[in-house]
């Protein structure tokens, strides 16, 4: 009974309780409802990083494994190579990394060293970056028959404004001749690269303004002839130095807020390049170096610095980098036959049943090349090379190998840069130092203003691009000159006065201005001026020659030998039609012109052994200074 008259009490007691804790209940349900958010997300984000954790230190785990292993190292890294291919080409035979026949390159290449901005490294002592092995093995070709490669654009389209600053990517191989790609010669396999030249443009007709690797390097930067620049000698890099340098594009970029790098070769001898870029990673002279101890292509290496220099960037900056692959340049001195080149075995087997057709002007020409250039290092290089109908085949064969690789490394380049939303943002140029006579005129080399030496391939991939110029191929007379202004033009910026060529954009941009577009308030050029000037005149000789669309007119200044060669008739430059009373007013006229643009591009000589850069350098030895 007393505990049924007391309920009315609790009842009561308890209708307070609640009264007073209803205002506090729903701030205490906010609290717990947020708590609750909070350690779900510390939860699911301890979980990720402890699955990374745990994925890194397995692979370094194998990786710290396979260093301290021997004979096994290789065969490991063959077989891993090999189940990730197989799963990437449902079963078709893989690239490979070569492990046999270029012991005798690699340990050859293993003294030298690979400089980055931050320090200089050994070629055996490289990381080993997982990230890198899964993108190397993530895409490789098959090796029955490349097929095409169809690109997307996966970046999120831009403005007009936003394009006002873009990204450039300059991939840049070594003694690549102008129809080595496949759109030119279709025994050539390089799908990516007609790939790219269907998503923008085709200069048919590009050509360099010196055929040789380091003066042409310097144009590249410069953007100016070699009379200019005067960077003639490997020692003498007058156009990376001083004043110089900061007249360059990449000099320009950095200033006006581009984070710029530069991988692979340079080839001249300053030692304190490192610090005319914000990043910089250089090796050069091999087609094959170690990672650790497996070795790694050349192509493959320049490519996974560029990874590299892609995650070290400043996401806030744009960039511009400049990837010069060394491959598909010989290298030493060998009289094996294709000995000078030495690509993955299983690129190799692509080109092995074929039968490399010998350049038509091989023999005839020769006999008709003036004496002193039937002698001398274009002709020794020739006897090396391609002596005998076997040297011939396996010098192409190797060559057309390594540059199906270095194309395989450039689709790769590109679709990182898609997979972090760059594409619709960066220029992307594809272009070569020199060409290669590979045969033609009976010589091997570049250097001589014959077709096959100057002449290289240009490919332009621009997203500014109007869309009927896509996919197109334009004749005009584009030169490595005009790339520095090009590069700059895609920044919004302005050339200096001692740029000596021409934004190429205005071949296919409209540009209006006044309503006239660029071309027609400035029609593009109509000839060049090519030079080339050497200091062993008895190996090399020096010359100059005027090129138009129908003429060429040589003039072998030291040798008082000139040459006039009608391009529309004699494509291959077998006849000299000099001497042909015909022709006498078009080899009056152009030597005239010859002589003025001469004039016009030469600058004062400043002097290799006048007090230069380099014979007051660290760099000199004392013998050298005296």
């Amino acid at each position: 009974m007393e505990r049924i008259k007391r309920m009315p009490f609790l009842i009561q007691q308890e209708s307070h309780a609640t009264s007073r804790n209803k205002k506090s209940l729903s701030g205490r349900v906010f609290f717990l409802l947020l708590l609750s958010c909070i350690l779900s997300m510390s939860f699911i984000w301890l979980s990720h990083q402890s699955l990374i954790l745990l994925d890194k230190e397995s692979l370094r785990g194998n990786n710290d494994e396979s260093m301290s292993g021997d004979d096994s190292v290789e065969k490991e890294y063959e077989a891993a190579m090999k189940n990730q291919n197989e799963k990437n080409t449902n079963g078709s035979s893989p690239l490979q990394t070569q492990q046999d026949d270029n012991d005798d390159n690699v340990d050859k290449g293993s003294n030298g060293f690979m400089e980055t901005n931050r320090k200089f490294v050994k070629k055996d002592f490289l990381d080993i970056n997982s990230d890198l092995e899964k993108k190397r093995n993530a895409s490789m070709f098959v090796t029955a028959g490349i097929e095409s490669y169809d690109s997307q654009d996966e970046g999120s389209a831009l403005d007009q404004n936003d394009r006002r600053k873009m990204n450039v990517i300059i991939l840049f191989p070594d003694d690549w001749r102008h129809d080595s790609i496949g759109s030119e010669n279709q025994m050539i396999k390089t799908p990516y690269l007609d790939s790219l030249a269907k998503q923008g443009i085709r200069f048919r007709q590009h050509a360099v303004t010196t055929s040789i690797c380091w003066q042409s390097r310097a144009t590249l930067f410069s953007g100016q002839w070699a009379s200019r620049h005067r960077s003639f000698k490997l020692r003498c890099p007058h156009f990376s130095v001083g004043k110089a340098w900061s007249n360059t594009w990449p000099a320009i970029l950095r200033r006006n807020g581009y984070f710029v790098g530069h991988i692979g070769k340079w080839q001249y001898h300053n030692s304190d390049i490192g610090s005319r870029f914000d990043w910089s990673s250089f090796f050069e002279g091999e087609h094959w170096y170690r990672r650790g101890k497996v070795k790694v292509a050349g192509e493959d290496l320049a490519r996974d610095e560029t990874f590299r220099f892609l995650k070290d960037r400043p996401k806030k900056k744009p960039f511009a980098l400049t990837i010069a692959f060394y491959p598909p340049k010989p290298i030493g001195v060998s009289n094996k036959p294709g000995k000078q080149w030495e690509p993955k075995n299983e690129t190799r087997a692509i080109y092995e049943n074929l039968t490399i057709p010998e350049p038509l002007n091989a023999t005839e020409a020769f006999k008709r090349l003036p004496p002193f250039l039937q002698k001398g290092e274009a002709y020794a290089r020739w006897k090396q090379r391609y002596v005998t109908p076997l040297h011939y085949q396996e010098a192409m064969k190797n060559m057309y190998a390594l540059i199906t690789q270095v194309d395989q490394a450039c689709k790769e380049i590109i679709d990182e840069i898609k997979k972090q939303g760059l594409y619709n943002n960066t220029m992307i140029i594809f272009t070569t130092d020199n060409g290669m006579f590979n045969g033609a005129h009976g010589l091997a080399g570049k250097w001589y203003p014959y077709q096959e030496s100057i002449r290289v391939p240009l490919i332009i991939y621009d997203p500014r691009m109007p869309k009927d110029k896509i996919g197109t191929i334009d004749d005009s007379f584009t030169l490595n000159v005009d790339l520095a202004e090009t590069i700059l033009g895609a920044a919004g910026l302005k050339p200096t006065k001692g740029m000596q060529g021409r934004d190429i954009s205005d071949l296919y941009l409209p540009k209006k201005k006044n309503e006239k577009t660029a071309l027609e308030r400035k029609p593009w050029r109509k000839e060049f001026f090519y030079e080339f000037t050497y200091m062993e005149e008895s190996a090399i000789p020096s010359s100059k020659a005027l090129v138009r669309k129908q003429w060429k007119f040589i003039d072998w200044y030291l040798f008082n030998h000139t040459q006039l060669f009608n391009l529309d008739k004699d494509p291959l430059e077998i006849n000299d039609v000099k001497n042909d009373p015909a022709n006498s007013e078009v080899v009056k006229e152009m030597k005239a012109r010859l002589k003025e643009l001469t004039e016009t591009l030469r600058e004062p000589d400043i002097g290799c052994e006048t007090g230069d850069y380099f014979l007051h350098s660290k760099e000199a030895t004392p013998k050298e200074r005296k």
